[in-house]
């Protein structure tokens, strides 16, 4: 079954889906964060430096809004909506 999770595993499907659906139909209210780190430029997120040059390389030379607050926390490992 697609998007089931395997066997033994403690993700409840229901449960995700209801509290996803209650996320959404929050009417004009924002998601919330409580993450409050901004970043100019690319090398004061002190990312690794394999990740900057292939960030350079591809020509990006500052982050956009989303990616002054979203880019850190993927390489930290953190959930991002």
């Amino acid at each position: 079954m697609a998007g089931a999770a395997p066997e033994g595993s403690q993700f409840d499907t229901c449960h995700f889906d209801s509290k996803m659906n209650e996320l959404i139909s929050t009417d004009g209210q924002d998601f919330f964060t409580s993450y409050d780190e901004v970043y100019d430029s690319f090398d004061a997120m002190g990312l690794q430096e394999n990740l900057l040059r292939g960030i350079y390389a591809y020509g990006f030379e500052k982050p956009s809004a989303i990616q002054q607050r979203e880019l850190l926390l993927f390489t930290k490992g953190l959930n991002v909506i």
